[in-house]
């Protein structure tokens, strides 16, 4: 097996991207920069590609890996020089394991990790309901009950709580019923079946993958994403997980320091929880049902953390999503050609204007409608994110200025989550308004001048529908936005210092 890769080379899928590669392959030298001597052959063995794939030398040559490798490279056995290693590691890049094909959205290995945490709560959107006879029975209308009977119990607890413990003390309380609110709020927009259009309609008609072939410029946009998807998929995974324990072991650990797990416990020392209720037994003094509570606490807060970052994390993906549509309508306005030769098109010429401005229309009309139904599916929710993050701002900021290792310990990685969390999706949500600017500027230097008046109708229907502002609002009500972000931060040190001045006083 001799065979080279020469010249461009294409149909090279890169595993979970499933992208073609149309780049003219050149030797590079050994730091990876272009050597300049373009055209020339690249050799490289299938031993030399599977140390690069972390695939050991002696996998058979059926084996699955192997297999495709040489399939869909036809690679030679020749050895070859370092130098084609980077060109190798270029190819490979995006992922190790691209002999892999990829048919569909959820195959991404990111889009199957974002699926299996949403699947935990049945929080994933289905095509339809598969049987209507067991739906009061599914595990989101469980959790609906379940948050709200923690909801009622914590704000029991908040009231007969309130002239018994200090500020400080009902501080925690006050951010942990706030949490349960908004969780509430995510809860029930799951059992609305406009959740599950918008995901649907996401994943089979708005993702990228979809656009990957219309053009080079679309795959490079879809490579983009892909990645920033990927690597924000994992990154919030974890937090997930951090933030379940982290908020978990806080109180356990208190708990041996101040003596609560022995036996006999020391006077005037309770056991401490995560989460608080008003509930008919003694869980900070009796152990069994301490134990008991400690559980459920674990669960509650697993899915309360799940539910508030899986909910920004699927808005930012269809954001980043929608940013990449708009790179990509934006590129294919600025390059619709003026005449070549002449000061009108020609009859060839017009029809490829023609064919290009029709897809223009309708993508832009794809994007408009995506747009629209986002903000009624989710305006409610994030109105009320944005008011939870008024409020718990400044108590948050205000618990961690004890600069106690328990505070700080407990409501440290929340405070940066939820600030960052804010951050993140109103700079997102503020990139469609950026791009929508944009998008009037190129709609504006289309050479109409040059067309007939079919299409200049075109061009006129495109730049009214380009004044339409691409920015979410919030029940028609609240732009989402890097404005309303700052406004909401500042909100939040303003009243902390007025918090923590009467919280001083009081002491």
């Amino acid at each position: 097996m001799t065979e080279k890769i020469t010249g461009s080379l294409t149909a090279l899928r890169l595993g979970h991207v499933g992208f073609e590669l149309h780049e003219k392959l050149q030797p590079h030298t050994a730091d990876g920069r272009r050597s300049g001597d373009g055209g020339k052959d690249v050799i490289c063995s299938a031993s030399t590609l599977s140390r690069c794939l972390n695939v050991p030398d002696w996998a058979p040559a059926r084996s699955g890996v192997r297999r495709r490798l040489c399939a869909a490279t036809q690679i030679s056995k020749t050895k070859v020089a370092k130098k084609n290693i980077v060109i190798i590691r270029y190819l490979i890049a995006l992922n190790p394991s691209f002999a892999r094909k990829v048919n569909n959205v959820e195959e991404f290995t990111y889009m199957k990790f974002l699926k299996s945490f949403c699947k935990i709560m049945d929080f994933w959107p289905e095509r339809e309901e598969k049987n209507s006879k067991t739906r009061i029975f599914r595990l989101r209308y469980i959790l609906v009950l379940q948050f709200c009977f923690t909801l009622v119990a914590g704000v029991l607890y908040l009231t007969n709580s309130v002239g018994k413990q200090t500020f400080y003390d009902l501080g925690h309380t006050i951010i942990t019923v706030l949490m349960n609110v908004v969780s509430v709020s995510r809860l029930i927009l799951r059992c609305f079946k406009k959740y599950d259009v918008v995901g649907q309609q996401f994943i089979n008609k708005i993702h990228l993958y979809h656009y990957r072939n219309d053009s080079e410029y679309a795959m490079k946009i879809h490579t983009v994403v892909h990645k920033i998807s990927h690597n924000m998929t994992y990154i919030f995974s974890f937090c997930i997980i951090f933030g379940t324990v982290t908020f978990n072991l806080t109180p356990i650990f208190n708990n041996i320091g101040s003596g609560a797990y022995k036996n006999p416990r020391p006077d005037n020392v309770t056991l401490q929880q995560c989460v608080y209720y008003a509930l008919p037994f003694d869980y900070t003094g009796d152990f069994k049902w301490y134990l008991l509570v400690a559980i459920f606490n674990v669960q509650k807060t697993f899915f309360c953390t799940s539910l508030f970052i899986l909910f920004e994390l699927s808005l930012s993906l269809m954001i980043i999503c929608l940013w990449g549509h708009l790179r990509i309508f934006i590129h294919n306005l600025n390059h619709i050609p003026a005449p070549r030769n002449s000061l009108e098109y020609t009859k060839e010429e017009r029809q490829e204007v023609d064919d290009t401005l029709k897809k223009c229309i309708q993508h832009h009309t794809l994007i408009i409608g995506f747009v629209r139904i986002m903000s009624e599916t989710y305006g409610l929710a994030v109105l009320i994110y944005y008011a939870f993050q008024q409020v718990v701002g400044c108590l948050l900021l205000l618990q961690c200025s004890q600069m106690e290792l328990k505070t700080v310990t407990r409501f440290g990685f929340l405070t940066l989550v939820l600030n960052q969390q804010l951050i993140q999706i109103s700079v997102i949500f503020e990139l469609l308004g950026y791009m929508s600017d944009k998008l009037q500027d190129a709609v504006y230097c289309v050479p109409w001048e040059y067309m007939d008046t079919s299409h200049r109708k075109m061009v006129y229907m495109m730049f009214r529908q380009s004044q339409i502002p691409l920015q979410l609002k919030a029940m028609n009500m609240l732009s989402i936005g890097v404005k309303t972000m700052v406004s909401i931060l500042k909100t939040s040190v303003t009243y902390y210092l007025i918090l923590k001045t009467v919280t001083t006083d009081e002491a």
